[in-house]
């Protein structure tokens, strides 16, 4: 079968109903430009770094199929068996909800990119608002079900959020692998943190801040960044439970010493506003250190908060130190 049929060579096509109509209609421009976005929607998921993301432009797609379905129909949803309701709206407003919890909005202006995942998305939320103004613009001549609006506004409300989600796992992702080659410490072989090695560490590193007389907090953490164990010694501070803890998910997280992140987490650096995402628990000074083992697998950490940073990182060494050594 032949893939042109010539109709169209006047400038002239069908709509859903066999209605003959102008290319130029703004019937054509609105579902035209929703066929837009359903292409870059399918180009941005080549692009995304999130799992989670692909599979919600993925669902997107499917459903702007049925939305397309109805703006060719002059005749609205009659006729057709699936039309975009409440249910999918809702969808859609619980994930800008989800994924608005794990970013950092902040108040400034958002310049698209540097990179690829981010700034395709960026491009769809772009169409996607062209798309809802043609939409607007059918609507004032031939009315179109309000679903179909509210739908198409939500949509770039979200795919807003998705590139920023994407902008800040991008940056976590280049300012790891810049960094990686940084931690140049042994290996343990083993596959995860027990409570009998975390020990060994929390021994270790008491006994080096009695030695720099400095009561600290120290907590082992295994490779999810669970709590395994925790001492906090004689006078030590309530705060300083909290941040231990903290500095060792941190390491966990960015596979890291929390030290490496500090310049990053400057105003001018790449991962700038890191420490005020997820609920305040990264954290950007010295004293968390992550434990790997020899296939380079991580397997906890340990993060020690109590003195300076140069006190903490002391003695979060020694216990680290420990387990290298297999003491």
């Amino acid at each position: 079968m032949s893939i042109y049929t010539k109709t169209g060579d006047k400038g002239g096509t069908g709509l859903l109903d066999g209605t003959r109509v102008s290319k130029s209609d703004v019937r054509l421009e609105a579902y035209g430009t929703v066929d837009e976005v359903v292409s870059f929607l399918a180009l941005a998921r080549a692009f995304v770094l999130q799992k989670e993301t692909a599979d919600i432009l993925g669902k997107i797609e499917r459903e702007l199929f049925i939305l397309s379905s109805e703006l060719a129909n002059p005749k609205g949803d009659v006729g057709l068996k699936n039309k975009i309701c409440k249910e999918h709206i809702d969808w859609l407003e619980d994930k800008i909800d989800t994924i608005s919890g794990k970013i950092n909005l902040g108040r400034d202006f958002i310049v698209p990119g540097p990179y690829k995942s981010s700034a395709i998305l960026h491009v769809v939320r772009t169409v996607a608002r062209r798309a809802e103004r043609q939409v607007v613009k059918l609507n004032v001549e031939n009315p179109i079900r309000n679903e179909i609006l509210v739908y198409l506004n939500r949509l770039s409300d979200l795919l807003f959020i998705l590139a920023k989600y994407e902008e800040e796992e991008a940056a976590v992702k280049k300012a790891m692998e810049k960094i990686k080659a940084e931690i140049n410490y042994e290996k343990k072989d083993c596959q995860q943190i027990t409570l009998e090695m975390a020990e060994v560490m929390i021994n270790a590193a008491k006994q080096k801040a009695e030695e720099i007389n400095v009561p600290m907090v120290i907590s082992i953490v295994d490779s999810g960044g669970h709590l395994i164990a925790l001492e906090r010694m004689n006078g030590a501070l309530l705060a300083s439970i909290e941040i231990s803890m903290n500095k060792a998910y941190t390491s966990v997280a960015f596979k890291i010493p929390t030290s490496n992140l500090d310049i990053m987490a400057r105003p001018d650096g790449e991962l700038y506003g890191i420490n005020t995402l997820n609920d305040g628990k990264y954290v950007t000074f010295g004293g968390g250190f992550p434990v790997f083992n020899t296939d380079n697998k991580i397997i906890g950490a340990i993060g020690v908060s109590g003195g300076n940073v140069k006190e903490d990182m002391m003695v979060a060494k020694a216990g680290l130190e420990m387990v290298i050594e297999g003491s």
